[in-house]
């Protein structure tokens, strides 16, 4: 039944973006000074998982390389690129292509982007409040002509431990902010890849209207959810996907999120999950003592807190409850490890 197993990928990116018209053009309007020769505004984009934010980013870099072929421009996930070393080696490959060996010090990777960057350019930072080291963001200002385009959950939380000068290049630039999708807009995304990656008929209006309602205006639930129904009525036989598919494949969605998700942590959130699956529900001080014991560099409460916690609440890996007063962390339930691995 998938004739094209790309178009369900959580990086495919497709020709036409749905329900983000007004996204698109403020992210395509920071960029457009680069199109007379000058620096872009930097842009942030809020917004939950699922939004649409990293497509969006994606179409209006190759909105804008339909008009300039040569722009300079890098793509930076910082949940896996998450320190100033990483990510700066990343940019001298990719942004000006010049590979330096993987020992290379900070000093010689700002001095090899300097000299052979030839804006203006932009990259865009996935993940962005995944950086360890922020200082990074001021780095990238020193670039001449570079601009960027940063990807976060929640501004409070990216902004939170930045120094006064970073926070001074940052509080300047556009700000785009994204709901969860309606409830139409994700039937419609699903329509478009079933007709793209599916059989002819394969997914009805109805069973695509189901997984809309099913995916809580989660984009990437949504068209997860599409893949492993379109597998199970493939593997019954049949030509298309009944719509009693649909709420076990939802299921199944979710633990195929949960485990990518898992698979991306930095080893600091693997600690605390294998914690909480060893000793949870522990209170904040509790997990962090347990957390600290377990890693070779661990991190501040405060940042543990801010950064770690933060975001696996936000990938719904990990939950809160409150007893007697206290509030405790845990594991969500459809992420224990056991399902992950």
């Amino acid at each position: 039944m998938i004739r094209d197993g790309s178009v369900f990928e959580d990086d495919h990116l497709p020709a036409t973006i749905v329900g983000r018209n007004s996204h698109m053009n403020e992210v395509t309007d920071a960029l457009a000074p680069i199109e007379k020769g000058q620096r872009a505004e930097n842009c942030f984009l809020f917004g939950p998982s699922g939004a649409g934010k990293t497509t969006v980013a994606k179409a209006a870099v190759r909105e804008l390389r339909q008009e300039i072929l040569d722009v300079p421009h890098a793509y930076v996930n910082c949940w896996r690129d998450y320190t100033r070393n990483a990510v700066l080696d990343r940019l001298s490959r990719d942004l000006v292509g010049a590979a330096v060996p993987r020992s290379a010090s900070t000093s010689t990777l700002l001095d090899r982007v300097h000299r052979n960057f030839n804006g203006p350019g932009v990259v865009i930072l996935d993940e962005v409040d995944q950086l360890r080291e922020t200082e990074l963001l001021y780095d990238l200002h020193e670039f001449r002509g570079l601009s960027w385009i940063g990807i976060a959950n929640d501004e409070v939380d990216l902004l939170a431990d930045l120094d006064e000068r970073v926070r001074s290049r940052v509080s300047v630039g556009y700000r785009v902010t994204f709901d969860r999708y309606g409830e139409d807009t994700i039937a419609e995304i699903v329509r478009r890849r079933a007709r793209a990656g599916l059989g002819p008929g394969a997914a009805s209006d109805e069973v695509c209207e189901a997984i809309a309602r099913l995916a809580d205006g989660d984009a990437r639930m949504g068209i997860t959810t599409l893949r492993a129904a379109a597998r199970k009525a493939s593997s019954e036989g049949l030509s298309n996907i009944p719509k009693r598919l649909v709420e076990d494949s939802i299921s199944e969605a979710e633990r195929e999120i949960a485990r990518k998700t898992y698979s991306k942590l930095t080893d600091h959130q693997r600690v605390v999950v294998d914690v909480l699956q060893e000793d949870g529900p522990l209170i904040q001080r509790e997990l962090h003592e347990r957390y600290s014991e377990r890693h070779d560099d661990p991190v501040s409460l405060r940042y543990f807190r801010d950064a770690h916690l933060a975001k696996l609440e936000h990938y719904e890996l990990v939950e809160t409850e409150s007893k007697s007063g206290k509030k405790f962390y845990r594991l969500s339930q459809p992420t224990k490890v056991s399902s992950m691995i």
